[in-house]
């Protein structure tokens, strides 16, 4: 137990806030005072090179070489295979589709959107005639509006059949929809065929809400002569060049940081960001927590959101037990990555409000499914492989082949690099462990390669070699030697897990020739990405950390994590989704039981299951072990590895005292279970509040609440000592009252 006010002070760390924004969609390259990157300079002078034949562009960009860097220099796009759009099952409630037609009307009206033809002041800076250079050419577009064959020319995408567009005729098109529940007037509408639904089938809805043409694969039937048609091949990998070419292909003016493996990837983002930050780089991060600059949150079209309804729970400090609060006026984190469109608005939305880079998480079923084609990425970063996602790619071998795309792609060695990790992962049982490094070496053979390592095996051969790591319950300490020299920094990053995380972001900034200094303020200022690893600190003589775990792998690293850091226990609260994989409860539940001292199995999100079949499936994992222990044997009557609700009242003590004896709960209500974790932690202990990480809602039946397990432990952090003070003994369940004989003796919900 502790005092009311806590004996250890809590660390204070500095938030970052964003500058006033400014800028606008576009070709323009404009200069920031960042410091010098070649990689950048690099990579506009490269872009150069990618334009089409187009003699109006080229004039363009003779003009732009004889001003000053200040002004334009135009990009056009790479050669890249495949596409995939938005499929018309995806993101199909009513408000989400309503957000977003809100948002692209705002944007229409107030934010302008990229397109191919240069706004008025850009032609009065580049493409002015020397003679008249107060006048603007007369067929000049206005912008925010493309022309439709233009667009297919810059975007070199392959056309079949022009239907309903003579050669001499074109359409001019403000925007772009794969989805036909939010076209406005003036997109041209893309039909992409979805896993379960057709974008042709809803081609006539796009063009009855105001699509000007339709990009599809066959003929559309009932389409009127007024409408162009766009045959193409593939609709699927005309969408992303389409996109690119009418947002002004915005990663080409963007360093560009791609991170693939299965876990690691958010906070690898999130922590090159902080190095690109301390570069007077500003960066946005595009992954599983959301979209963001700096503090201001994007919406998936690459605006800057804002709540459109009262948020109920502002102000409120936490839930209420049993209470399930409405899930309204938040920020929903998309539950898939960006598609292939948006992908491009969100580099072109983070461009337009003052970006200089980007940081992506990049997934195999991007890859795969052609969200990130069109993106030009300068860095590539592997963290790591195992088992997962293979009930999309079928094995390990497929799985690690659409990994390796990513590096594939990396054909500029004056400007492009690799970032992979040598560090060996331990292999399943009965098998020999993969030689990843090579294999993704050799898949990016094309370009230079910076590898990093913590292992001391792998030490001679690291560029990037971690010597050493002193972990602790609120911070670590790393030596990191580099091909630039050693540094010594502290973080606020916390476990095991994030002292490779931290390597490759430094090697990453490395790749990116950012000075070592640099590079060490940033991981100085390094804070954990939302809900992975990240500490609740309020003070306390023991560490709570609340991370996204929620596979047999992860569980087990998350845990093994917080044991490194010298905890005396660990001790784990954790659930499983509804409506998921069932398959794993069983194996999640092992894995804490036997790398844990103190065991809290909850609720998740269960969504349209039965939460109580969940738990037992969970417990399902270690409940033989249990029940084989001699103390219990002689003990227990009847099976007690249940939520008190289905255990009789009559024998609700029973249970809770032989819970009590293995040190394994079950409670199915995640408030409780959060706070009983904390009360039972003492001087040095950890509290691992697994499975949701930064999600801030739960899940019950088909509808969100709101449920925040960061706010849950902060809430419980700050009122237990005062249960505490008042006499009340946490160490057990349920709480009883110290001046009262025998072990929880005067229940507190009795008196």
């Amino acid at each position: 137990a502790w005092a009311a006010t806590w004996s250890r002070a809590g660390a204070s760390r500095a938030v970052p806030h964003g500058a006033v924004f400014g800028g606008r969609l576009g070709f323009r390259i404009g200069r920031t005072g960042a410091r010098a990157n070649r990689r950048v300079n690099a990579k506009a002078d490269s872009a150069k090179d990618d334009l089409v034949d187009d003699d109006l562009m080229r004039r363009a960009l003779d003009m732009a070489e004889d001003l000053d860097d200040d002004d334009a220099e135009f990009d056009m796009l790479d050669t890249v295979e495949g596409a995939i759009a938005l499929d018309e099952e995806d993101g199909d409630e009513d408000t989400a589709v309503a957000n977003a037609v809100a948002e692209r009307m705002g944007l229409s009206e107030d934010d302008d959107e990229a397109s191919l033809d240069l706004s008025e002041d850009d032609d009065d800076d580049v493409i002015q005639d020397d003679d008249e250079t107060d006048e603007t050419d007369d067929g000049e577009m206005e912008e925010g509006v493309a022309l439709l064959r233009e667009l297919f020319e810059y975007g070199a995408v392959d056309v079949t059949e022009w239907i309903e567009l003579g050669e001499d005729e074109d359409v001019e098109v403000s925007g772009i929809a794969d989805d036909s529940r939010v076209v406005l007037g003036g997109d041209v509408f893309v039909c992409v065929a979805g896993d379960t639904m057709d974008g042709h089938d809803f081609a006539l809805d796009a063009v009855a809400a105001g699509a000007v043409a339709v990009v599809c694969e066959r003929p559309i039937e009932g389409l009127g002569v007024d409408t162009p048609q766009v045959v193409v091949p593939s609709a699927r990998a005309a969408l992303p060049r389409l996109a690119a070419a009418f947002y002004g292909n915005p990663s080409a003016s963007l360093t560009t940081v791609g991170v693939t493996g299965t876990s690691g990837k958010t906070t690898v983002t999130h922590l090159v960001r902080s190095i690109l930050d301390a570069n007077d780089t500003k960066c946005g991060v595009i992954g599983t927590t959301g979209y963001s600059l700096d503090d201001v949150r994007l919406t998936p079209h690459g605006g800057v959101w804002e709540a459109e309804e009262k948020d109920p729970t502002e102000g409120r400090v936490s839930t209420a037990p049993g209470w399930l609060a409405p899930y309204r006026g938040k920020y929903e984190v998309p539950n898939a990555s960006p598609d292939a469109l948006q992908c491009q608005q969100l580099m072109a939305g983070m461009l337009d409000n003052g970006a200089r880079a980007a940081a992506m998480e990049v997934s195999s079923t991007d890859l795969i499914r052609g969200r990130v084609d069109c993106c030009d990425f300068d860095v590539a970063v592997f963290t790591n492989l195992s088992r997962d996602h293979l009930d999309v790619h079928g094995d390990m071998a497929s799985y690690r082949n659409a990994k390796a795309e990513l590096f594939r792609r990396l054909t500029d060695p004056e400007r492009q690099r690799a970032v992979i990790n040598l560090d060996v992962s331990a292999a399943p049982e009965g098998e020999e462990p993969f030689d990843e490094a090579a294999y993704f070496a050799e898949a990016a053979a094309a370009v230079p390669i910076v590898t990093y390592a913590t292992q001391e095996n792998k030490a001679d051969e690291a560029d990037v070699y971690v010597e050493s790591a002193d972990l602790s319950l609120f911070e670590t300490a790393v030596t990191v030697r580099t091909p630039l020299g050693t540094f010594d920094a502290i973080t606020g990053l916390v476990g095991e897990v994030n002292v490779s995380n931290v390597a490759a972001a430094v090697a990453a900034g490395i790749a990116l020739e950012i000075p070592l200094d640099v590079i060490a303020e940033g991981v100085e200022a390094m804070e954990p990405a939302p809900g992975r690893m990240e500490l609740v600190d309020e003070g306390q003589p023991f560490s709570v950390v609340v991370d996204n775990a929620h596979t047999p792998a992860s569980l087990k690293r998350a845990i093994e994590s917080v044991r490194g850091t010298g905890a005396n226990n660990v001790i784990t609260v954790f659930g499983c989704g509804g409506d998921r994989d069932a398959s794993k409860r069983s194996e999640m539940g092992a894995v804490a039981d036997t790398y844990s001292d103190i065991v809290f199995v909850t609720n998740d999100n269960p969504r349209t299951e039965d939460p109580y079949k969940i738990l037992d499936d969970i417990v399902a994992g270690f409940r033989d072990r249990i029940y084989e222990l001699e103390a219990i044997k002689e003990e227990a009557l009847f099976p007690f590895l249940k939520d008190m609700y289905l255990i009789h009242p009559n024998a609700r003590h029973e249970t809770m005292k032989l819970q009590n004896m293995c040190r394994r709960y079950v409670i199915v209500d995640r408030f409780y279970a959060i706070r009983a974790a904390i009360a039972m932690a003492g001087e040095d202990d950890a509290v691992l509040i697994c499975g949701k990480g930064h999600e801030d809602y739960i899940v019950v039946g088909t509808k969100k609440h709101w449920f925040d397990d960061r706010v849950e432990a902060r809430d419980a952090l700050h009122k237990i000592p005062g249960v505490q003070e008042a006499g009340i003994d946490t160490s057990n369940l349920p709480w009883g009252r110290r001046d009262r004989a025998g072990s929880g003796a005067g229940n507190v919900l009795d008196a």
